[in-house]
């Protein structure tokens, strides 16, 4: 039987270790973080040449995670809707029930009400496609927009911060329903559109852009008395498709949303990228 760390795991505080973590990670001391970073950088293969500093700019391990990359790494693709993150498209799948139900692994399912703890907003994707786009540490951390178009509102639902690697996925019901997540709701003139954020283990904060002062996991981020907290601006916020709208400190996972008229206009999205690796920027449309 193959080894796995979850019975340890869900015995010790993840949230508060995920927290402490990020405390070390964040720390500028020259020679812990110039230990650190080169540590991490051979371990996951980090791909430097990308980056727009050299690894001894960066002052603190979390810098290097949320590192930008030089300009023109990551061209934007011509086409209606793009890849937000580097990762790999781990699942896809076509909301064909009154539930809403979501692919998580096989023999396990969650729905999209529950993901985003807001059952009206869900109906909203009814006839809808999905995608979820795995980030692993070596990968590049930031999120962008998927596509041109307005940001309408901002959510976040607290929780806890379980791995999201595929032991996990594979093991524990509902995983990203809950795990701490942050979402944002989009709209162009084709349809709407969300892109879901969920935290993980280590670390564990999505800083936003919208709201800029929405960190989850930290004093910085909303209630975590409420179940479900909205943003909404003043204005609907214009964004380009690469727009950044966030970061993850440290890899994760993201669940893109597509409305009926996304899916309709688009019946192939996502078909010829499962199980492959895709970047910021690329079509997710062929």
């Amino acid at each position: 039987m193959r080894f796995s760390w979850i019975p340890i795991l869900s015995l010790l505080p993840k949230n508060l270790i995920s927290q402490v973590f990020g405390f070390l990670s964040r720390l500028r001391i020259p020679l812990f973080s110039s230990f650190f970073r080169n540590i991490f950088v051979k371990l996951y293969k980090i791909d430097m040449s990308e980056a727009e500093l050299e690894l001894n700019q960066y002052k603190s391990l979390s810098d290097l995670f949320v590192r930008k990359l030089k300009p023109g790494m990551r061209p934007i693709a011509a086409e209606e809707i793009v890849s937000p993150v580097d990762g790999v498209l781990s699942q896809f799948g076509h909301f064909k029930d009154l539930e809403l139900s979501m692919i998580q692994a096989k023999g396990k399912k969650y729905n999209l009400g529950s993901l985003l703890r807001d059952d009206s907003l869900a109906q909203k994707f009814a006839g809808g496609t999905y995608a979820v786009i795995y980030l692993a540490p070596h990968n590049y951390h930031r999120i962008h927009s998927p596509i041109q178009g307005e940001l309408l509102a901002s959510y976040y639902c607290p929780g806890n911060l379980w791995p999201v690697n595929a032991d996990s996925v594979s093991r524990i019901e509902g995983l990203f329903c809950i795990n701490e997540r942050a979402t944002s709701h989009l709209k162009s003139p084709t349809g709407e559109m969300l892109l879901v954020k969920v935290g993980a283990t280590n670390v564990g904060r999505i800083a936003l852009e919208y709201p800029s002062d929405w960190i989850t996991n930290s004093s910085s981020a909303p209630s975590r008395h409420h179940p479900l907290s909205v943003w909404k601006p003043e204005q609907p916020i214009s964004v380009e498709a690469g727009s950044l709208l966030g970061k993850f400190e440290l890899g994760s996972t993201v669940v893109l949303v597509l409305d009926k008229n996304f899916t309709e206009k688009h019946p192939q999205i996502f078909a010829n990228k499962l199980n492959q690796k895709v970047k910021m920027g690329e079509s997710l449309c062929s």
